[in-house]
């Protein structure tokens, strides 16, 4: 966010091409120097009225904006290790008004301020050293495990931030491997992971004496916070960035008093209570975005791409976290609860948009087949006949909701031991596809007979967190990097041979979330940000299997859910943003911007078919 506040023009002819700004906006170019080489700098303009930022990038040192929306701006530009002053400018409708930017150098540090938003919903604010992984993990039988179980789900820097006393690590294998759980119920899905049941695993009462001696030896009580650095830069396409337009609208803040500021909602439960949250995204058949916030109170909001106005609306039970939306095709708007209360129960939730109610509230499991006193749900989907499936991410099972009767018709536990579905969608045969977080599986869930198959990938033991269904029926998921033994993988299962095709992320500890195809074929994925990396959204092309990453706009604000516009925009929500918590957009090619408004191809749901084994409805291309 560094150069969201810094920034400095003169005006300067340049002879840039401009592309079309919509009806009652406005455009930009300029050039931006600097005293030593840089490479697609990044350049905000943030419309201070709205609450709206723009960011693009330099091609060859030039840059340009389209569709901006008229008022006051500020405007900034940076590059690694250069930002440059912040100045102010009016905008007009109309108007086309030409800048340049100086960047100047700002100092290094072999220190960084990590403060992104944990699980816990915590400003992680503590000074940490930057190190090669080698240094941070010295090779041993202990680095063996933690690479094969911790770092499976915290990733390679969450150990060396948080170094302990012998004691705390001792309590935190205890959790992990639920020592409690004789007396009490799991407080979290992930407690008990490293229990001897979790075979994926491989934890032996031997791994956890190795392991508890590496962590005290090299993350103990003398030890200093620390994370690993990247040595490995993300590769840039200076070209194709310079085509690109971020656009993030920012939701507006709580007035004193108000939802997170008043006192009923304080102390909720829930990882993203005490700060305004936005989760998912999703379309209606008129260009508005709706989304998921996880804020206490649980809000539902709908954002006017074309105007950047907002509504909201508290849920019925706003204590309770959320974590998905969904769309249904008559309008109706679905989110499952994520309660985090101890015996509060799961809801589905409906609301209807054209009364502004709360239509309907379907307990999730009403004959307690999930045996959980803490139970959370978690993602749903909707099929061609209207029935929506939920998982719950803690309990380890799904449920169906007839799509008539809006009633539960059955509660389905997964065959995997100690599962942690993390998201579920539908192909176009009607089944139901689960990714397994923390197994680094894929589940099916035959609709028709209500049976499960499981699919491992060549990665394995992995993390795997979201999945989506391309064009051609074809299952697509990310799977987590760990540490230096492996890079992070797009995978995808083809439903006809069966087979699982893993392609490497050329990027230094790539952490691929959600996965989605656009209407041309290419796969998109939201990357978590790594402390010294920007989050990013990324592109995969299978025809000639290039990535092209295109860094946000907020540097250390990761993204769980992506959505594909018609026109290939892909919109998402900064979740990990402690400052500007809203919805955002890429636009890969702003010259093709023919609407600010959202649209899916086939219309809610927004899948890439329009129903039971029918005929997929993509102009121009066969399959």
């Amino acid at each position: 966010m560094i150069a969201i506040l810094a920034c400095g023009w003169a005006a300067t002819p340049i002879t840039t091409a401009q592309a079309a700004s919509l009806p009652g906006t406005a455009s930009l170019a300029g050039t931006v120097d600097a005293t030593k080489p840089f490479k697609a700098a990044q350049v905000y303009l943030r419309n201070v009225d709205k609450r709206i930022l723009y960011m693009v990038y330099t091609n060859a040192g030039r840059f340009r904006a389209v569709s901006l929306f008229p008022g006051n701006y500020e405007i900034s530009a940076s590059a690694k290790g250069l930002a440059s002053d912040v100045q102010k400018l009016v905008v007009n409708a109309g108007a086309e008004p030409k800048v340049s930017l100086s960047l100047r150098a700002i100092a290094a540090s072999s220190q960084i301020t990590n403060t992104a938003v944990g699980m816990a919903g915590q400003n992680n604010r503590v000074d940490v050293t930057l190190q090669s992984y080698d240094e941070i993990y010295p090779p041993g039988v202990g680095r063996d495990v933690i690479e094969r179980t911790c770092m499976v789900c915290h990733g390679e820097n969450w150990l060396p931030a948080q170094p302990a006393l012998p004691d705390v690590w001792q309590f935190r294998i205890d959790r992990m491997m639920g020592k409690s759980l004789w007396d009490r119920p799991a407080q979290s899905y992930a407690e008990g992971l490293l229990s001897y049941r979790a075979q994926w695993l491989r934890f032996s009462l031997q791994d956890r004496q190795d392991l508890l001696a590496y962590l005290i030896k090299n993350f103990g009580t003398d030890a200093k916070p620390r994370m690993v650095r990247t040595d490995k830069e993300t590769p840039i396409d200076e070209a194709k960035l310079g085509k690109a337009m971020y656009i993030e609208y920012y939701v507006p803040e709580d007035p004193p008093g108000y939802a997170t500021h008043d006192p009923q909602y304080q102390g909720a439960a829930g990882p993203f209570s005490a700060l305004r949250t936005i989760q998912d995204v999703r379309f209606d058949a008129d260009g508005n975005v709706w989304a998921t916030d996880r804020s206490s109170p649980a809000r539902l909001v709908k954002l006017d791409p074309r105007t950047g106005a907002w509504k909201e609306w508290f849920t019925p039970h706003p204590r309770s976290d959320i974590h998905e939306v969904i769309i249904a095709r008559d309008g109706v708007i679905w989110m499952p609860e994520h309660a985090e209360e101890l015996g509060v129960r799961n809801y589905l939730l409906g609301f209807n948009p054209k009364t502004e109610k709360w239509d309907y509230s379907v307990d999730m499991d009403p004959d307690d087949v999930v045996r959980n006193a803490i139970k959370w749900t978690d993602s749903i989907s909707i099929d061609s006949k209207n029935n929506m499936y939920v998982n719950w991410i803690m309990g380890g099972a799904l449920t169906k909701v007839d799509g008539a009767t809006k009633r539960v018709v059955g509660v389905f536990p997964l065959a995997s031991t100690n599962a942690i579905p993390y998201g579920n969608v539908v192909d176009r045969n009607d089944n139901v596809f689960l990714a397994l977080w923390g197994r680094g599986s894929i589940a099916k869930f035959d609709t028709h007979t209500n049976t499960w198959t499981e699919f491992t990938p060549p990665t394995f033991p992995g993390e795997v967190r979201r999945l989506n269904v391309d064009y051609q029926n074809n299952v697509w998921f990310g799977i987590y990097s760990a540490g230096s033994r492996r890079a992070g993988k797009l995978a995808m299962l083809n439903q006809t041979t069966g087979r699982i095709t893993e392609y490497a992320i050329p990027e230094q500890s790539a952490q691929p979330y959600d996965t989605t195809a656009d209407p041309k074929g290419n796969i998109w994925f939201a990357d978590t940000p790594q402390v010294d990396r920007s989050a990013a959204i990324a592109k995969f092309n299978p025809k000639d299997q290039k990535f092209t990453f295109y860094p946000k706009p907020q540097f250390d604000a990761d993204t769980p859910k992506i959505q594909i516009t018609k026109d290939g925009a892909i919109w998402y929500a900064p979740r990990g943003s402690l400052k500007a918590p809203g919805i955002g957009v890429l636009y890969p090619d702003m010259d093709k911007i023919a609407t600010l408004g959202a649209y899916y191809l086939n219309g809610p749901p927004g899948y890439p078919f329009k129903g039971s084994r029918g005929a997929l409805h993509l102009p121009g291309l066969r399959w």
